[in-house]
């Protein structure tokens, strides 16, 4: 989809990501502002899908629900159906649509965040000995544990799944100082979405609350 045919929320999204980089200098936003993806809202699919998990726990339902399907674990900001910009986890399908395991049907119009592969996130779970309180990649107070390593250079192309639609730049030509760019060379293009059956390997693998984040809690 091209940028003429975002829809008026998505870019209300990417405009409210935008200002938590200048107006709060938060490092998620940066983040996801130069390596996040519009993905579009779905229905939770009515047979075949893992069971959704409660409110309040979306990173960690995410990242099971991902591990159970042919599809990304993704962190960014989601736009509710109250109009408020949130910080969030969810899954998206191989053709860019949201999996929302934590939110009801409806409550998100619309989702900019980066798809992760879950071994990816495994394994940063691991590095960072988070697996059983699990905050999130992009949590800062779980950043500080790595020496904020995706807060300075992205996260690795290795992590990354090739899933959704590159938003339009809010700073044509005037990227605020610290934000990466979608085509520096360390962002280049992700790997493809790996199927269940043949799961693409990682080219290079590094060995109770949820995330508040720069713009709230999910």
């Amino acid at each position: 989809m091209s940028a003429d045919l975002l829809t008026a929320d998505e870019y209300a999204l990417v405009d409210a990501v935008a200002a938590l980089t200048t107006t709060t200098g938060c490092p998620a936003a940066r983040v996801v502002l130069a390596q996040g993806r519009l993905l579009t809202p779905a229905p939770w699919p009515r047979s075949g899908a893992p069971r959704r998990g409660a409110p309040g726990r979306c990173h960690r339902t995410a990242l099971r629900v991902a591990r159970l399907l042919p599809g990304a674990y993704v962190e960014g900001y989601a736009l509710t159906a109250g109009g408020t910009v949130r910080a969030h986890a969810w899954c998206a399908a191989a053709d860019g649509t949201v999996l929302d395991p934590a939110w009801s049907e409806g409550a998100g119009r619309a989702y900019l965040g980066v798809p992760m592969a879950p071994e990816f996130v495994l394994t940063f779970q691991q590095r960072t000995l988070t697996k059983t309180r699990f905050l999130g990649v992009l949590d800062e107070d779980v950043q500080a544990r790595d020496a904020g390593r995706i807060f300075q250079a992205g996260v690795p192309l290795h992590g990354m799944l090739d899933v959704g639609r590159i938003p339009p730049d809010p700073f044509p030509g005037r990227l605020p100082v610290g934000i990466l760019s979608h085509r520096h060379s360390h962002v280049g293009s992700p790997a493809p979405m790996p199927s269940r059956a043949a799961p693409g390997p990682l080219l290079a693998p590094v060995r109770g609350t949820e995330s508040r984040g720069c713009g709230g809690v999910a």
